[in-house]
């Protein structure tokens, strides 16, 4: 941006990552924001309650992770032309926002219920979502709002999706540490809720053959 010469000049703007012609006020990208959280709230509703078994969960929240990411990328950025910079890099960042939300949400369900999808789904759209700073920025925030919103799946997904499509991925490092955390304390939620199933399973069957020994 260039200062302005003298009073009544008007200032030379020059734009360091032109928005898609199609979409000039970057309105496609704040809409793409939403899918990143329901695409996550979805995945993990839908496997609640049609895969059990903490491995097909896990297996299964990553491909729809996958699957969505292809989707979302190809319809905002072939259809709708919000997006620009290489399609497979775009379809990684909208996957791994997925996956990183669905994963903690049923992290979160695996060991509290159906009272832990509530939580997580509560914190991503109600607290996430309206911190993200997609629809303008980070910054733009009022105080530490900005700086939490890019510490959640929401935020750090919409940036990592910004850096990929308009700025060849630089700056990305900071989201994809957020996201990987996330999806990984998800997992490690899964796991320790599995392991502590087949403890309790294990601890029932002995007392029940131990009951009925002692009924022989």
């Amino acid at each position: 941006m260039a200062c302005a010469q003298g009073a009544g000049t008007a200032a030379a703007v020059r734009d360091l990552a032109p928005l898609p012609a199609d979409v000039p006020r970057g309105a496609g990208l704040a809409a793409g924001a939403l899918p990143l959280v329901m695409g996550g709230l979805l995945g993990a509703l839908l496997l609640t309650r049609l895969v059990h078994g903490i491995t097909r969960r896990i297996t299964a929240a990553l491909a729809f992770a996958i699957t969505g990411g292809l989707a979302v990328a190809a319809i905002l950025q072939f259809w709708l032309g919000s997006l620009d910079g290489f399609y497979m890099a775009n379809s990684g960042a909208i996957a791994l926002a997925i996956a990183a939300t669905s994963m903690s949400i049923l992290g979160l369900e695996s060991l509290l219920g159906y009272a832990g999808l509530g939580l997580g789904a509560a914190a991503m759209m109600l607290v996430g979502n309206p911190l993200s700073g997609v629809a303008t920025a980070p910054e733009m925030l009022p105080g530490w709002s900005g700086t939490l919103g890019q510490m959640l799946p929401p935020g750090a997904g919409g940036q990592l999706l910004r850096s990929t499509a308009f700025f060849d991925g630089h700056g990305a490092t900071h989201s994809i540490i957020v996201l990987t955390t996330w999806l990984a304390l998800g997992v490690m939620l899964c796991l320790a809720s599995g392991l502590r199933t087949g403890r309790t399973t294990g601890v029932t069957g002995m007392a029940a053959q131990q009951a009925a020994r002692g009924t022989v």
